[in-house]
């Protein structure tokens, strides 16, 4: 008795993709609560006193907070990906996004990880349109 996959071959890269976004916002999550909002931690890094490769990791932080680098990084991913249709941009548009909600710029943020979802989605419909014409079984049946 063989056992068909509920999961379509080509849909693996949804999977890991958004592990990978999910590990990029986790970890901006972390930092934001450990490096970036403890006012002893930020006075120990203007006085020098704190380690320098967490005070540098902060002050990057800071940088694409005060900047908005991230979130227009996430727009400037988000077009690139909607114009050469590339998953791997989609998701970088939608982690620098989160990266960039996370440390509470909205504005640019929304319009990459909106572009980067609508890329993501096409492609994961063309994922099941060709699982289906190979006959392979649709997601939830067994």
């Amino acid at each position: 008795m063989t056992e068909i996959s509920s999961k379509p071959q080509s849909l693996r890269w949804l999977v890991g993709g958004s592990l990978l976004v999910a590990l990029v916002i986790g970890a901006t999550v972390l930092a934001k609560y450990r490096l970036i909002e403890p006012m002893a931690y930020a006075s120990a890094c203007e006085r020098h006193e704190g380690p320098w490769l967490g005070c540098l990791l902060r002050q990057a932080l800071v940088v694409l907070f005060v900047k908005n680098i991230a979130g227009m990084t996430a727009t400037l991913f988000g077009v690139w990906s909607t114009v050469t249709r590339t998953r791997r941009l989609a998701l970088a548009a939608i982690a620098m996004g989160g990266v960039s909600v996370v440390l509470y710029r909205f504005d640019a943020a929304v319009i990459g990880i909106l572009l980067g979802l609508l890329v993501i989605a096409r492609a994961a419909a063309r994922g099941y349109q060709q699982a289906a014409s190979e006959g392979q079984a649709e997601p939830g049946q067994a």
